[in-house]
């Protein structure tokens, strides 16, 4: 594997020149030609499809960095471990290792790659390369690279690092990059809070440019402003959080609406609906090779003859989301396709512990396209920054919570202000938001220990001293591969 400093500098040798000349690697699928330039606007669109392609394939979106922050938590776990490295039991038993190519160097080197095409493409436009520019539009785009640069340092920093609310972002981050680097550059890390701080600064200076219409598939303005409240909520700067979250409620409501429960029951599987302020497409055909995606839903899935779907429903999860009997979201859970399921733990084998939020469009999980955020995630930051601001904010964000509860279960059900506890905040924020890649972090943001409790996690949790893990536990952070640090002795 090339460490970050070829990955960042490969066919950029010349590009700290003032030549527009150079060449832009980009995904195959939608690269423009290896020996051309970004000189056009058609070439500059090109280029950013390459980043989100890139975006959203094996070891970034597609697979890893979705599912990862749910294995890490108590929700979800995998269904069998065989030693072999089935390709969630690392994360899930806390034991990934620094040579671990799969949840280690490919996560690593995927992101950074992606960084180094926006680094590109901004140049590219920053040095006025492209000639037949329509400003506004050319500026839509350099926005959007700009977003995919912040949310890719993002992500890097949530895996790679220690949580911000370890010690207000002092502990060692990853390494920040903006710039088109030369061969010879091997960067150093910078500090979790400096990680955020360029995060929050990329997609700030974002917003402007972005559209404020429904762009599918694509960032726009609303996408971006929830992507900044799940930064500033992880950053514990709740009067941010708080304030990105309710303008996209409160002002996106000609374009995106809650699921009603009837809505709830169907829309999973379904292109861009009314929640969906982000998502990456996929098809039967999309990416090419003509097999669709095969990460995510993949993993998830409940079929009988894939042998890498390995992801299950805890018990833990399943008493939960039983509680409440009128609650629409007990609908995506359904037995194993397999009568008694032996890769299943014998206590899981006749329960729902099938996850079916990733059906396919078609049927076929190699169709279900990817969705990063949603507006019901606006809704529980909202109500989580508003009971810690307290005040007025508590009380809106009270609003907030039941305006998604009158959504997913009875009158009855709606929270009252007594019942209105960060602990309630989470226990719905897991019933939401459970496979879709973020509970992990509610529990590092508020300092919570992640127990793993019920009769089927799988014994090599206690192998792997991983039932309990603790907020300062170092686990937390993946290990930076170790062809990084033999590479980059600043790493």
């Amino acid at each position: 594997m090339k460490p970050l400093y070829m990955i960042l500098a490969a066919a950029s040798l010349t590009m700290t020149a003032t030549s527009c000349a150079d060449w832009l690697d980009v995904d195959p699928s939608t690269s423009i030609p290896t020996t051309g330039a970004v000189t056009t606007m058609d070439e500059a669109s090109n280029a950013l499809r390459g980043i989100y392609r890139l975006a959203s394939s094996h070891s970034y979106y597609g697979d890893n960095y979705y599912y990862y922050g749910d294995c890490r938590a108590v929700d979800v776990q995998a269904r069998e471990s065989k030693g072999d490295g089935r390709r969630v039991s690392p994360y899930y038993e806390y034991n990934v290792k620094s040579t671990d190519s799969f949840n280690s160097t490919l996560p690593w080197n995927v992101v950074y790659n992606l960084i180094r095409q926006t680094n590109n493409l901004i140049s590219f436009i920053d040095r006025g390369c492209v000639t037949d520019a329509e400003p506004k539009e050319l500026n839509r785009i350099y926005s959007e690279a700009l977003a995919m640069r912040g949310l890719a340092l993002y992500d890097l920093t949530r895996v790679f690092a220690m949580p911000y609310s370890l010690d207000n972002g002092a502990s060692p981050g990853v390494p920040i990059v903006t710039e088109v680097v030369a061969a010879t550059y091997k960067p150093s890390r910078s500090s979790v809070a400096k990680c955020y701080d360029q995060v929050i600064s990329d997609l700030t200076t974002a917003l402007p440019g972005l559209s404020r219409e429904k762009t599918d598939g694509c960032l726009n303005y609303w996408a971006v402003q929830g992507l900044l409240s799940r930064v500033y909520l992880n950053k514990l700067d709740y009067a941010k959080a708080y304030e990105a979250a309710v303008d996209v409620i409160e002002n996106s409501k000609s374009l995106y609406h809650l699921y009603t429960k009837e809505e709830y029951l169907t829309v999973w599987g379904t292109d861009y609906s009314s929640e969906s302020l982000f998502e990456f497409y996929f098809s039967l055909t999309e990416p090419s090779g003509g097999s669709g995606g095969e990460g995510v839903p993949m993993v998830y899935a409940n079929e009988e003859k894939v042998d890498w779907n390995n992801l299950i429903l805890s018990e833990d999860f399943l008493t939960l989301i039983n509680e409440d009997a009128d609650d629409v979201r007990r609908s995506v859970m359904e037995v194993s396709a397999i009568p008694n399921n032996e890769s299943l733990p014998a206590g899981a084998r006749d329960k729902t512990v099938y996850l079916k939020k990733f059906p396919g469009k078609s049927g076929d999980p190699h169709d279900n396209n990817l969705c990063i955020i949603r507006l019901s995630e606006m809704y529980l930051n909202a109500a989580e920054a508003g009971l810690k601001l307290g005040g007025e904010y508590r009380t809106k964000g009270l609003g907030y919570i039941n305006d998604l509860l009158r959504n997913r279960t009875v009158e009855s059900k709606l929270l009252k202000d007594a019942d209105f506890t960060l602990e309630r905040i989470l226990k719905e924020r897991r019933k939401e938001l459970v496979g879709e890649g973020l509970v992990f972090y509610d529990y590092t943001r508020n300092r919570l220990p992640i127990e793993r409790k019920g009769s089927w996690h799988l014994e090599s949790l206690k192998v792997s001293n991983a039932e309990v893990i603790q907020p300062d536990d170092s686990r937390l952070a993946v290990p930076i591969p170790q062809s990084e640090i033999d590479a980059n002795p600043n790493i």
